[in-house]
């Protein structure tokens, strides 16, 4: 993973906590929105809830100033609309 996406997707899948707004928000959306991508990927396999997983997307989502609807789209392809919910919910009511 050569991009800038799949380089994200990489930190977040190993990062034990999510990074501040101040230190992500340096780097290129295609970077942030594979970070939240794979960091919450890795909350989904450790506890096994993919709603609470969802939710920190949808909050992160906000604090990284990404795209709600670009980010929102990865729940819409895997059909999982209790996830969009979440996501939805996070991203509007999360801190």
């Amino acid at each position: 993973m050569n991009n800038h996406f799949g380089k994200g997707l990489m930190a977040g899948l190993n990062a034990h906590s999510a990074s501040g707004a101040a230190d992500v928000t340096r780097f290129c959306s295609d970077y942030r929105r594979g970070f939240v991508l794979g960091y919450t990927h890795r909350i989904s396999e450790q506890t096994g809830n993919r709603q609470q997983a969802a939710w920190e997307a949808g909050v992160l989502t906000r604090r990284y100033q990404l795209d709600k609807d670009l980010v929102g789209d990865f729940f819409t392809e895997v059909n999982n609309d209790m996830a969009l919910r979440f996501f939805l919910a996070g991203y509007e009511k999360g801190r």
